[in-house]
């Protein structure tokens, strides 16, 4: 699994990039199979007020699809959590689709032999 993590406009890189590759690491246990993983912190200005707001985007590859998740929050830890998070249901999702793609075709192949 290939991690990549870039900043934007982030004042606090260093301590979001660790936060993000120590969270990061967990997604491997939920789908075994990703390839590539591109993590985005990007920081802009609040059309609200003079705080900003935080977008935290994922990027991930899996055979045979990319999955892309967009989060954004007033903190940066938030908007890492919530798509990591997101990031985690949609792994789920997705391998339990796989496995369960393959369950019926076995099942189908064996009502073809015993009919």
């Amino acid at each position: 699994m290939q991690i990549t993590i870039a900043t934007l406009h982030l004042p606090q890189s260093t301590e979001a990039k660790e936060y993000v590759a120590k969270k990061i690491e967990k997604l491997g246990k939920f789908y075994p199979s990703i390839k590539t993983i591109e993590v985005r912190l990007i920081g802009k200005k609040s059309h609200r007020g003079q705080e900003n707001d935080y977008y935290c985007e994922l990027t991930i590859g899996l055979p045979k699809k990319v999955l892309e998740i967009v989060d954004v929050e007033r903190d940066i830890e938030k908007a890492i959590d919530k798509a990591l998070d997101r990031a985690k249901r949609v792994l789920v999702k997705t391998k339990e689709r796989k496995v369960s793609k393959k369950h019926w075709a076995a099942l189908a192949e064996k009502q073809k032999r015993g009919s």
